[in-house]
């Protein structure tokens, strides 16, 4: 049954950004991205598949403030992280976030070059303190208590979130997605 409600939560989750994703105005029209919901959904479920049920559902319920409130938050992320508006948080569970999961992308990009390309760090963390800027207090506080847990444990939520999305893609493992990525090359 919690399985149930994980998936369920973050089914509704993806639902309200897909949304919101699609409604984004583009200064050159329609996105690539936009065209492909399906990988949107991919990518979305990597990211919050491995976030406990207390972090989803107060993600929900930020989504659902917003989309009453009219405010998409795709939209705001996006035009953050263009600099087209102001820091909307000054948090500092921002970058604290964004320096635990950066450091796991590094590492996990040292160990699988060919999957996770290395020259992607700096636009990961755009990406992520862009993002992270659009949650409420209470989501972002859960997301960093999860977040120091799991360095505690010397756990990497990064290795998690590609691992998932290999499988997805049809691999056994990020292992075996490296590994076919290199023989590929040879």
């Amino acid at each position: 049954m919690a399985e149930e409600k994980r998936t369920q939560l973050i089914e509704q989750i993806i639902g309200l950004e897909l949304d919101m994703f699609l409604a984004v105005k583009n200064r050159g029209g329609t996105s690539l991205c936009q065209e492909r919901p399906d990988s949107f959904r991919i990518m979305r479920y990597m990211t919050h598949s491995v976030l406990p049920e207390e972090y989803l559902e107060s993600y929900l319920a930020d989504l659902e403030k917003s989309a009453s409130d009219k405010r998409n938050l795709m939209t705001e992320k996006y035009a953050l992280m263009e600099g087209l508006i102001p820091v909307q948080s000054n948090s500092p569970a921002i970058s604290e976030i964004v320096h635990m999961e950066s450091e796991w992308r590094k590492e996990v990009a040292a160990q699988f070059p060919r999957s996770v390309q290395p020259d992607g760090h700096q636009s990961f963390c755009l990406y992520l303190g862009s993002e992270l800027q659009t949650y409420s207090p209470k989501t972002l506080d859960i997301y960093l208590a999860y977040a120091r847990k799991t360095q505690q444990e010397c756990g990497n939520l990064v290795r998690e979130r590609y691992e998932i999305l290999m499988r997805k893609l049809g691999y056994k493992s990020l292992a075996h997605c490296e590994e076919s990525l290199t023989n590929s090359t040879k």
